[in-house]
This record gives C-alpha cells, sequence and structure tokens, in this order.
C-alpha cells in the first residue's frame, strides 16, 4: 500500500488548504440552506447542532466510501469544523445577535385563544402540522390555549387555559377544521379560519373578519365553557 496514497488519495498536499476553505464555505452554506427552510423542519435540534451533524457526518462517510479521498483531506474537514463550533460558539456566548441568528428565538403563536401575526405572516408553519401537534397535547379548539410557544428547536409548548377561562375558539379537530366557507350555513358560533377570531353569527351572512378582514370562516366550539357549542 503507498502511503502517499492512503493519506492524500490522488490529490497533492497543497491540497489541504483547499479541503479548509471548501469546509469553511460549507459550513456557512449549510447553515443558510436550512434557515430558508424555516425551523419547522428541524425537530428537536436546533439549527447550529443539525448542521454539525450533516457536515461532520459528510466529511467522515466520504473518507469511508471513496477510494480517491485521502484520510488527511477529510481529517483536516472534520477539524475545520470542529474548530468553526468553537469559535461560533464563543461568538454566540460573547455577542446575542450572533445567538439569535444561528438559534432563532422563541416566539408565541397563539395568545388567548388567537394566532399572532408570527404565525400568520410566516409561511414556513404547515397549518395541518401545527394543528397536529395541539391535537396531540389534547386540545379540541383554540379557546383552550392561553398561550402556545414556537420554541428554537422546532417544539411547540402549550400553556392551557384553566377551566373557568375557556371560551369558544376554533373546532381543529380533523373532519371538523378543514370545513371553510364564506356564508354562514347556520346560526351559532364561528370562528375566522385565518387568525382564530370567533363571534356569533347568522345564517346566510356573509362575514368579514374583524381582526383580520379574512372572509372565510370554520366552526366554533365552546367544549368545556359555560357557552354551548
Amino acid at each position: 500500500m503507498e502511503v502517499n496514497q492512503f493519506l492524500m488519495g490522488d490529490e497533492p498536499w497543497s491540497f489541504l488548504l483547499e479541503v479548509v476553505f471548501r469546509s469553511v464555505l460549507a459550513f456557512i452554506v449549510v447553515i443558510l440552506a436550512i434557515k430558508a427552510t424555516g425551523k419547522r423542519g428541524v425537530r428537536q435540534l436546533t439549527i447550529f447542532e443539525l448542521v454539525i451533524i450533516l457536515t461532520l457526518g459528510s466529511a467522515a462517510g466520504d473518507v469511508g466510501f471513496y477510494k480517491e479521498v485521502g484520510v488527511l483531506t477529510a481529517f483536516a474537514a472534520i477539524v475545520t469544523i470542529v474548530l468553526m463550533y468553537r469559535f461560533i460558539t464563543y461568538l454566540i456566548l460573547k455577542f446575542s445577535p450572533m445567538e439569535r441568528f444561528l438559534e432563532g428565538k422563541a416566539v408565541v403563536i397563539i395568545d388567548d385563544g388567537l394566532f399572532t401575526n408570527h404565525i400568520l405572516n410566516n409561511q414556513n408553519i404547515s397549518f395541518d402540522e401545527f394543528f397536529m401537534e395541539l391535537r396531540l397535547e389534547g386540545i379540541e379548539h383554540l379557546g383552550q390555549v392561553r398561550k402556545a410557544i414556537l420554541e428554537v428547536n422546532g417544539q411547540i409548548s402549550i400553556f392551557r387555559n384553566d377551566a373557568s377561562e375557556i371560551k369558544p375558539g376554533l373546532n381543529i379537530l380533523p373532519d371538523i377544521v378543514q370545513q371553510h366557507y364564506r356564508v354562514i350555513p347556520y346560526n351559532g358560533l364561528h370562528s375566522c379560519i385565518n387568525c382564530g377570531y370567533t363571534e356569533i353569527q347568522e345564517k346566510d351572512e356573509q362575514p368579514v373578519c374583524p381582526s383580520c378582514n379574512h372572509t372565510k370562516w370554520g366552526r366554533a366550539s365552546a367544549r368545556g365553557c359555560n357557552q354551548a357549542a
């Protein structure tokens, strides 16, 4: 076995400097790419942690599967990634803007049974997935929720209203939440499907939501409160 082939593959020793440059560039590009997808795609890991796993896995995997990739080139890539991790961790501890850029921040997405502007203006959040997570916590309608917070790792923290504070809200059960209409089909409680605003409406009305100006409505529920559903 030729030592130079084992250590460097088919590349000259000067290629190590290029490996360092490629690793730094790949690290930055992966961070920007993952941030562009929205953190709802990153489950239980922060963006920074996922980048480390992806880049280290790629560097370690290439040398194991491709003969032309030298051991030292892969080692240089891994060392560079680890040094970048240590350096950025230091910046995160020293500069809060760096922490906010890499990790994001927790945001309130439901406040007192209504969607906040964050979720209304964020195209990266799937309502179907969001409603699923609420249902997994036993939530039937938004009036049961005092606050819901999207954490930096993509998970949702839910704070329920006390039994005496539950009010009517948008029904999120699967067979009901898909039913949308502009003309009210029956007298009773209805909720704006865009923001969750709930009020009593009469049959054949075509109301505009006073909270967000949308015109699509869905069934509301008052389960758990004093008002009949």
